[in-house]
């Protein structure tokens, strides 16, 4: 790029010790290397620029021929098939219509199909409340020990749950208390 051999390097290195010193040098240096980073990154952008102008530049010439052509040049072949294309798409958008408009009326017949199913719903769901009303009026007429035993069964099933998790402590391996040490002694 400058045309800088070894030699002239090797002088310009010791010129700059005798002009900056051995502590402003290696600051100079790195300076003067991120200079030359940010000239080659500038000059990389501006050619990678050039070149996407020159790709654009072409297409926009080709986009020109192709208008220049005239469209109705085709070849009989490729104008049938675009004939037989737009015909096909007519197609399509009639039974489109047909089907919306026939959907139409089964929409209908589906919303009141639905509002029947509701009420049916809400028929059941008034039976169940019914039934849930009775099971609680039977459960509020049960005696105390009716609830004792249940409380009791509820008891012996949370220690089965909590013994599996947490084992029962040792009462064994507990040290003695101070009496029971101060009565062994005497």
């Amino acid at each position: 790029m400058f045309d800088i051999g070894f030699s002239e390097l090797i002088l310009l290195m010791v010129l700059g010790l005798v002009v900056l010193g051995p502590k402003r040098l290696p600051i100079a240096i790195r300076t003067v290397m991120d200079w030359v980073k940010t000239i080659r990154g500038l000059a990389a952008n501006v050619q990678n620029e050039l070149k996407q102008e020159l790709k654009l530049q072409e297409l926009q010439d080709s986009i020109k021929k192709a208008e220049s052509l005239n469209l109705q040049a085709l070849s009989p072949e490729l104008s049938k098939t675009v004939e037989e294309l737009k015909a096909q798409a007519d197609k399509m958008k009639a039974e489109l219509e047909d089907k919306a408009a026939q959907a139409g009326t089964t929409v209908e017949d589906q919303i009141k199909e639905i509002k029947s199913a509701a009420e049916n719903a809400e028929k059941s769901q008034n039976a169940i409340s019914v039934e849930e009303a009775a099971e609680t009026l039977s459960e509020a007429e049960r005696t105390p020990t009716d609830l004792t035993a249940l409380e009791t069964h509820e008891k012996v099933e949370l220690n089965t749950h909590l013994s599996s998790y947490y084992p029962p402590d040792d009462i064994e391996i507990a040290p003695a208390s101070k009496s029971q040490s101060s009565k062994t002694k005497s």
